[in-house]
């Protein structure tokens, strides 16, 4: 349907009732291309709008049924294959330069183990860690694993 064809179609429809003048705001709202087919959404967190447009025509193309997971897979693939990246929020990084120091006041912390003062912003070494080890020979299932103590080195 081409763009002459829907704004007559909307003033026949704002001339009608409400209903029908909600359908019509429904219909101007519709971004049309040159084409004449409306503009599809792309994600915000898409990095190339343009080479994400032509994944997603290659998904289109290959698929029978389009909006499946099957075919998003392959878009995305593609997508990645062509050179597109996605935003996304950025880690920090700086790892031990960016630790407090433990306060003196604070007997606890010293205690804990480092994975977990490292999250909280605290350095140095500390407590023992609780790692899942398997006893015995042979593979053993990770439910039959028994969490033990292990020293730091």
């Amino acid at each position: 349907m081409s763009q002459k064809k829907i704004n007559k179609v909307v003033k026949g429809l704002k001339k009608a009732s409400k209903l029908h003048a909600g359908q019509a705001k429904t219909l101007e709202s519709i971004k049309m291309k040159k084409g004449g087919r409306a503009k599809s959404k792309t994600p915000s967190n898409v990095a190339n709008p343009s080479l994400y447009a032509k994944a997603k025509a290659k998904a289109r193309a290959k698929f029978d049924v389009y909006p499946s997971a099957y075919a998003n897979a392959y878009m995305v693939k593609e997508y990645k294959k062509m050179g597109g990246k996605y935003k996304g929020a950025k880690k920090a990084t700086g790892g031990e330069m960016s630790l407090k120091a433990i306060p003196a006041e604070n007997k606890g912390l010293p205690k804990l183990p480092k994975k977990v003062r490292n999250k909280m912003g605290y350095m140095k070494s500390g407590g023992p860690v609780m790692m899942v080890q398997g006893r015995g020979c042979g593979a053993m299932m990770n439910s039959k694993r028994k969490k033990t103590k292990v020293p730091r080195v």
